[in-house]
């Protein structure tokens, strides 16, 4: 009863999980009256902890006598812990590592000029930096040696322009010059950082994932390279790689990552023109690094595409997309799996050895997804922008090998020419674009 009631909640938002709770909880209100009480506005007072073990929501009463209150707080209280005693049996059987371990504190920078090692070295847990920094990531070069107060803060008056390497003209765009020969960032920089994989990765497909690396880098787990210059150049793609074969699961393991910043042709962050450029061009990781697991196949970018019946809007026509990777050198056959609320499909899939393959599922051989009178996803101006749930799963002989989850809204954004000026629809109707634009800082720090 326990895993099935842990299994249900999971798969619940989190909204009709308050409603679940709350309704019980005022269900043995009711069945027991306290004997008086002056009844205020409802409080809500929620910890909701969704995929752990416990999950503690009251909607009480805000002002009562004392001997009402006393009545409802025992009953109150006999619901959370049986409901929470239900929570951690089942928590212990179900105990699992995080899909996701994020890769932040604990990190060591320093300049290549100043290490003699190579990344087959620095990327061993015997290897001990010393005289390196302590940053956390994500982190550029530059914004890691302001934070060290090796250089003052480049937002105060003049202080950028006395930053080696900062010899561009007044007011010019960086990305369009080369850096000079003695810029300390001229040449690569290291990234280190030491993390433990508990016995539990043991038996999953481990993968190292990176959000966002400024500009080329070569990358090493464990005393192996396991991506080079070629493979990683840009800063606005993502990176993961299968080390499963390099990953210890029980034990210590070290990542180097060497990162060199962007040359002046490169498309990197090159936009920026509300801010003068730092010396380092923004060099390192600037997004997160985690580490991921999966089964043999693992399900990545899932999305959906909404085509609306509009003006009218009684109907929308839905295509989910995602991403399938095979990390085994053998054929995998499976079926992968999707439930949006009460709609469900599924279909039968085959991947060669090593295989990425992006998988599209339409209403044209899945009439399911043709909805009827959707709650549609509309700016605040317009309406409610209501969202779906989207999981996802594809399933090798019964079992799960990857799952994800996913929120989405039901929409279609159109435009078309009206006197030389273009007009936007939502959902058939017109709207005026309008509001502010989002940028980072100097340093990528925001």
């Amino acid at each position: 009863m326990g895993r099935s009631l842990f299994l249900e909640f999971q798969a619940l938002s989190r909204t009709e999980i308050l409603k679940r709770i709350n309704k019980t909880i005022l269900s043995k209100v009711n069945k027991h009256p306290p004997m008086t009480t002056l009844i205020a506005q409802p409080v809500m007072r929620c910890n909701l902890h969704l995929g752990a073990s416990t999950v503690l929501c009251l909607k009480g009463i805000h002002t009562m006598k004392i001997r009402g209150f006393a009545s409802l707080a025992v009953l109150v209280a006999v619901h959370l812990l049986s409901a929470t005693a239900v929570f951690a049996e089942t928590h212990q059987t179900l105990t699992r590592e995080p899909a996701t371990l994020r890769l932040t504190d604990g990190w060591n920078l320093q300049s290549s000029g100043k290490i003699a090692e190579t990344g087959d070295v620095i990327s061993t847990s015997a290897y001990q930096p010393k005289a390196w920094y302590s940053v956390t990531v994500p982190t550029t070069v530059v914004a890691a040696l302001v934070k060290h107060n090796v250089y003052p803060d480049p937002t105060f008056g003049m202080n950028l322009r006395q930053f080696p390497g900062v010899t561009y003209p007044v007011g010019a765009n960086f990305s369009n010059f080369s850096m000079e020969p003695d810029s300390p960032f001229a040449v690569a920089w290291w990234y280190r950082k030491a993390f433990v994989l508990s016995a539990g990765y043991r038996g999953k497909t481990i993968w190292l994932e990176f959000k966002g690396i400024n500009y080329r880098a070569n990358i090493w787990v464990n005393g192996k390279q396991i991506a080079n210059l070629q493979q990683v150049a840009g800063a606005w793609r993502t990176y993961e790689f299968d080390i499963t074969g390099v990953a210890h699961a029980g034990a210590e393991n070290v990542v180097a990552v060497q990162v060199w910043a962007p040359e002046k042709d490169d498309l990197a962050i090159t936009f920026v023109d509300w801010n003068p450029a730092p010396p380092d061009k923004n060099m390192g990781l600037w997004r997160e690094v985690n580490v991921r697991t999966s089964g043999p196949v693992a399900l990545r970018y899932p999305a959906v595409l909404s085509h609306v019946n509009a003006p009218a809007n009684d109907s929308a026509q839905l295509t989910v997309t995602a991403q399938l990777k095979n990390a085994t050198d053998q054929p995998v056959k499976g079926r992968l799996k999707g439930t949006i609320e009460k709609t469900q499909f599924e279909v039968d899939m085959e991947l060669g050895p090593r295989e990425v393959k992006d998988v599209t599922i339409g209403p044209n051989k899945f009439s399911q997804l043709m909805l009827a009178h959707p709650r549609l996803w509309w700016p605040a101006q317009m309406g409610t922008p209501d969202l779906y749930l989207l999981h996802l799963e594809f399933d090798i002989d019964g079992q799960v090998s990857d799952a994800s989850d996913s929120h989405f809204g039901i929409r279609e954004i159109t435009s078309q020419i009206n006197d030389n000026k273009r007009v936007f629809s939502v959902n058939g109707k017109k709207i005026l674009i309008r509001g502010g634009g989002y940028s980072s800082d100097m340093m990528l720090t925001i």
